[in-house]
């Protein structure tokens, strides 16, 4: 009986987590051909069309050299994990896009973990550029 509870419980936080990552993207894009698209856009998990700011584009593109931009690809994740401390985030990415991130907030190079300060000063400097997902601790993410 407590199995069934459990598996049940379960099932119903992955439904309500595939529903708050609704907005995750299906597939992120290479900053460089992002640059190069008159109307640059990403599609959601659930199929929205979801547009970037061309000057914030051009605005990080400015910050990367130009040998390490094809290795950003956007939206950025900010990741919530279930477990975590209230207010902690983490940049989900590789390391010139946690780099990225970590340029903009001024904060060292190899930095994973972002707070709700840095989570204003994200949604002021490149809203476009980033999206919020949430996951269990060491689950992956539920489009």
């Amino acid at each position: 009986m407590m199995e069934d509870e459990d598996r049940l419980t379960k099932i119903l936080w992955e439904v309500e987590l595939k529903r708050l990552n609704e907005s995750l993207p299906k597939v992120r894009k290479p900053l460089p051909s992002l640059l190069e698209e008159n109307e640059p856009y990403y599609t959601t998990a659930i199929g929205e069309r979801v547009a970037f700011n061309k000057a914030e584009l051009e605005d990080i593109a400015s910050l990367v050299p130009k040998d390490k931009q094809l290795s950003i690809s956007l939206p950025i994740l900010i990741v919530k994990e279930w477990g975590s401390k209230k207010g902690v985030y983490t940049i989900q990415g590789n390391e010139s896009e946690r780099a990225l991130i970590n340029t903009i907030l001024k904060k060292p190079m190899d930095n994973r973990y972002i707070y709700i300060p840095d989570i204003l000063e994200l949604s002021k400097r490149i809203p476009s550029l980033i999206v919020f997902g949430f996951q269990f601790s060491s689950d992956e993410l539920i489009p």
